[in-house]
């Protein structure tokens, strides 16, 4: 028997989802991004029970995409590299915590990509959709534009943002501006179907939040992306000749938002100028990938890896750390090699022919205009891609995939006339089937939450911090855990004659395990190394000394060489004072 779940409720569980991201930080943080995992596997439950078949014969398949970049990371599971290693010709990861991590907000994308096309198949739901995507985007804008009258120094007050170009809920400008580009997009495509003088007014605030990001990238991405629209808008030319004029056009727009952004950048070099900080960190990280991927090149280094290895590929000119490469497309080529890319490319371009032809063939002016309008949204988040990292902010890649499915399931709606496909009751096997990975999918998101939740709470002393960070460890395995389990081990161990050595055993042990479960993380080699230092193991102890040094970029080789140092100076110190006292006692 088929649960009776209200269609209601399903399309109430798609905006909760879209909306959550966006307001909880971008879903950055454990909690957040927990809760996005458990909402997008709730919703394709419910769809799955619901038992409504997709609006579309590319909107039924597509979410295997996502699904096989999942698959990809389980493969990558299978091997896991060390340093040093040679990189095998066949799927492996050198961050297995992190592609465990990846493989299941991938999940989510598959969830959220299967769902909307069997929740959006109406007019009148695609127009609320639609309403609702740019409601999202524009309550984003007039937060941060009150935030930023305000002067205000924390997110919604509270949360102190620790940098100074965060805007609304977002920690970084350049991924609010990135939501509001789609917001954007989507709100054209609407007031083009229904000119309004206040749909205008809100189209004005929501740019006006644009333009207070101040993000240079995301004006070059609105730029290509107009470009894109016109370029598979040109079929609505009458003639074969003007259809011909018009892409080349579009094309040649595009060509020229490139050589210009490009000729700029060199123009101000060429006057005596500085390069400014982020393009030059950029130029750097790209020139750094290509002998990054150099070493994997079919099938990348893992998912999620780029924060554990770029230390070991990172410029010496760049000072600092990165967690990701300010280009999805060159992360995600990095991660899943040229086997990845591929596939990311074939996905993006039989999307964009499928939305094309719908758009195209469309009968009502209105529903055309909504379509033009998630096409350009969702080119505006690919070609923003190319300069940055929004889809490594759940919350931002949820909505893509959200406008995706929005597009995919327009040949339902797209002449007015579709009215939806009679629901179909799986099975009490399937049912069973169904609830038992949605149980499963579900614990492995709570857990990581739950484990940092565990590891954040506050401790009066050092001990109730060391019962706390073991209880997040028994809860979710995350190398970070046992990486400050072991440096605060050492540092009970105490210094000198009274050196707790069982102390030091156990950092040594948390160390390992740490090096085990991220084998290029240099901070858990350092450790190991300094463990086994104080356990007076030379030999061992240098052999991780070098390991650090050859996976930490060179410019942070200083502080720990001088930290070894420093650690062996005092150790000598104590040696002679205890070497003295002994002495003294003897006379």
């Amino acid at each position: 028997m088929r649960p009776r779940i209200p269609s209601s409720a399903v399309a109430g569980l798609l905006y909760a989802l879209t909306a959550f991201g966006p307001f909880a930080f971008g879903g950055v943080e454990p909690w957040s991004r927990a809760a996005i995992e458990v909402l997008a596997l709730t919703l394709a439950l419910a769809c799955f029970l619901k038992g409504r078949p997709a609006a579309s014969r590319a909107g039924a398949w597509f979410w295997l995409f996502p699904a096989a970049v999942a698959a990809l990371g389980c493969l990558q599971l299978a091997a896991a590299a060390a340093p040093g290693a040679p990189r095998p010709l066949r799927p492996f990861t050198a961050a297995p915590y992190e592609t465990r991590a990846c493989v299941l907000l991938w999940a989510a994308y598959a969830a959220v990509l299967w769902s909307v096309p069997r929740v959006i198949v109406t007019p009148d739901a695609a127009r609320r959709y639609a309403r609702f995507l740019f409601g999202v985007g524009l309550a984003l804008a007039c937060l941060g534009l009150l935030q930023t009258a305000a002067g205000a120094g924390a997110l919604y007050g509270l949360r102190s943002a620790g940098r100074a170009d965060f805007f609304g809920s977002y920690y970084n400008r350049d991924h609010a501006a990135n939501m509001l580009l789609m917001s954007l997009g989507v709100g054209a495509g609407m007031f083009l179907s229904r000119p309004r003088s206040l749909l205008a007014g809100a189209l004005l605030a929501v740019f006006l939040g644009l333009a207070v990001c101040a993000s240079e990238a995301s004006f070059l991405a609105a730029a290509l992306a107009a470009a894109a629209a016109a370029f598979l808008g040109a079929d609505f030319a009458p003639s074969p000749g003007q259809r011909r004029l018009r892409a080349a056009e579009a094309l040649a727009g595009a060509a020229l938002t490139v050589y210009f952004t490009y000729r700029h950048v060199v123009a101000g070099f060429d006057a005596g100028g500085r390069i400014p900080g982020p393009v030059m960190s950029r130029l750097l990280m790209y020139g750094d990938a290509w002998r990054w991927w150099r070493d994997a090149p079919l099938f990348g280094t893992g998912l999620g890896g780029f924060e554990t290895i770029y230390p070991s590929y990172q410029d010496l000119g760049l000072v600092g750390t990165a967690a990701h490469a300010h280009s999805d497309w060159i992360e995600f080529t990095l991660e899943t090699g040229l086997f990845g890319l591929a596939g990311a490319l074939l996905a993006a371009g039989l999307a964009a022919y499928f939305a094309a032809r719908t758009w195209r063939e469309a009968r009502s002016g209105e529903m055309r205009a909504l379509i033009g309008g998630g096409l350009a949204a969702a080119a505006a988040f690919a070609a923003h891609s190319l300069f940055e990292f929004s889809f490594q902010i759940p919350g931002n890649a949820i909505m893509f995939f959200a406008i995706l499915g929005f597009l995919l399931s327009a040949p339902s709606w797209a002449d007015k006339s579709s009215s939806p496909a009679a629901a179909r009751a799986p099975s009490a096997g399937a049912v069973l089937l169904a609830a038992g990975a949605f149980l499963a999918l579900a614990r492995a998101a709570i857990l990581p939450a739950a484990a940092a939740w565990r590891a954040g709470s506050p401790s009066a002393n050092r001990v109730e911090r060391v019962a706390a960070l073991t209880r997040a460890v028994s809860l979710d395995a995350d190398p970070r855990f046992d990486a400050l389990l072991s440096a605060a081990a050492r540092a009970a161990a105490g210094e000198g004659p009274r050196t707790d050595y069982s102390r030091l055993r156990l950092s040594l042990r948390c160390a390992l395990a740490a090096v085990e479960r991220r084998p290029f993380d240099s901070d858990a080699l350092y450790l190991a190394g300094a463990a086994l230092r104080r356990l007076e193991r030379p030999a061992d102890s240098r052999d991780f000394f070098e390991r650090t040094a050859a996976v930490r970029f060179a410019a942070s080789e200083p502080r720990v060489e001088a930290g070894a140092r420093r650690e062996e100076e005092e150790l000598e110190a104590l040696r002679a004072l205890t070497a003295a006292l002994e002495s003294r006692e003897a006379r």
